[in-house]
């Protein structure tokens, strides 16, 4: 019992958790009811929670980071909210699920939803006897984009640059969720909302970094669509004021992740279930002259955290490439659910349990919210990027050249990796347009997203 595990600790119950977590990495198809919970913190980049970054950022976190299995290699499928998370839930890249193509009706910009005929993660597991639940934040999850379909609760509150449900409330909401499911078997999505703009951390950490530093820029740092619009106005002691701004939140978000993975395994949830911590993009930060997310496939807005816990899984570093889009076949393989069709991503299950190795793949970043519409290819450890408005192609040996400062010189290999990524025809999902509430609307313009 759930409960029991809380109040009633003893060295039976120990036990027992112990065997019920060997049985559960074993079970065959018909036995296996993992909980699982899967921790989205928006924009948050990878390199945040790299081992060295982790200790003086997250400390509170960074202990936890070390007994789970992270994978060094993760990324978006997409710079930006919408299809990113349709990409998460339906295990396809973005251009076959339909969700966030952008659309101009009435002199402004829709989006449109995901295809209503693509069945979703969450679907799959309420078919399959789990309680469905998700805490979200961000207007781009609005149900009327089909983020909610297979959600028994939908506790959406949408977020703009100004306001924001908090880190600490949100875990809080998903604490006391999961107490109310009892022994059920449950899949819980818990979207943590803050390190997206506006940077408003608060105390403790607000003025942790910034403080020290010399810049005509104060707390909250406001006005991403002026940042966005003009980022080679802004000086290189604000640019690093910025940054510091980031961090702030930053570690005010990550301590709240560490607080919801203390409330788990107080209740035996990461040994007996699957958790897994990850983003849906991160945040260019100047480093290539632009700032915010949506506008480019940079590293430092692709390049994601991904860490799983839980039920036969031991700690350690994967260094294969992996994708958003494997998480939903890893859940669903995890759980004995059925599998979604024609899915782009693949199973990390038996790589996580067995060591089971992955094959070599191309992975696709696509889906643009400003600028020209890109399309990037990753064959690690190469990364083609190809501007389709002007046809110009920039390739990159992320080994080496982590950062994308130096382009690769070779034609041959440019368009050995140009072929592939164009044979990659997508089929062509239902592109229709969501009709949003005037709270969602608002909040997406507040966002700076519908202008």
């Amino acid at each position: 019992m759930l409960r029991a595990v809380v109040t009633r600790p003893s060295r039976l119950a120990a036990a027992g958790c112990a065997l019920l977590t060997a049985l559960l990495a074993c079970a065959g198809d018909g036995e296996r009811r993992l909980p699982v919970v899967l921790v989205v913190v928006d924009t948050l980049r990878a390199d945040r929670l790299d081992p060295e970054a982790a200790g003086p950022l997250a400390p509170e976190l960074a202990r936890r980071l070390a007994d789970g299995r992270r994978y060094r290699h993760a990324f978006a499928p997409s710079p930006w909210t919408l299809p990113s998370f349709a990409s998460l839930y339906t295990g396809r890249f973005p251009a076959r699920h339909g969700a966030g193509s952008v659309v101009m009706r009435e002199g402004r910009r829709d989006f449109t939803r995901l295809d209503d005929a693509l069945p979703t993660l969450a679907e799959r597991l309420a078919a399959h006897g789990y309680a469905t639940g998700a805490i979200v934040g961000n207007a781009a999850l609005a149900p009327e984009f089909g983020m909610a379909r297979g959600f028994a609760g939908y506790d959406y509150a949408p977020a703009t640059n100004a306001f924001t449900r908090r880190a600490d409330v949100v875990v809080q909401r998903a604490i006391a969720w999961i107490d109310a499911r009892g022994d059920a078997p449950f899949f819980l999505v818990v979207h943590l909302f803050d390190p997206h703009m506006n940077y408003d951390a608060p105390p403790p950490f607000r003025g942790r970094y910034t403080a020290p530093l010399h810049s005509s820029r104060s707390l909250p740092v406001e006005g991403a669509r002026a940042l966005r619009r003009r980022p080679e106005a802004v000086s290189a002691p604000d640019r690093r004021f910025i940054a510091a701004a980031y961090d702030e939140e930053v570690a005010f978000a990550t301590t709240q992740v560490a607080r919801l993975l203390d409330a788990l395994d107080a209740r035996g949830l990461l040994e007996r279930g699957l958790v897994i911590l990850t983003s849906d993009h991160g945040e260019e930060l100047f480093e290539h002259g632009g700032f915010e997310h949506g506008h480019a496939l940079w590293q430092e807005v692709l390049h994601l955290p991904l860490v799983v816990w839980g039920a036969g899984i031991a700690g350690g570093e994967e260094t294969t490439p992996v994708s958003l889009v494997d998480l939903a076949p890893t859940i669903l393989a995890a759980t004995a659910a059925a599998p979604l069709p024609a899915a782009d991503g693949l199973s990390l299950w038996g790589q996580l349990t067995r060591g089971a190795a992955l094959p070599e793949r191309a992975l696709v970043a696509e889906g643009s919210l400003y600028g020209p519409e890109r399309r990037a290819l990753i064959r690690w450890p190469h990364k083609l990027v190809w501007n389709l408005e002007n046809g110009e192609r920039e390739l990159y040996e992320l080994r080496a050249d982590a950062g994308e400062h130096s382009p690769v010189e070779d034609e041959s290999l440019e368009g050995a990796l140009a072929r592939e990524l164009a044979a990659q025809a997508p089929a062509a999902p239902a592109r229709s347009p969501a009709e949003l509430d005037p709270e969602t609307l608002g909040a997406l313009r507040e966002l700076g997203y519908a202008e």
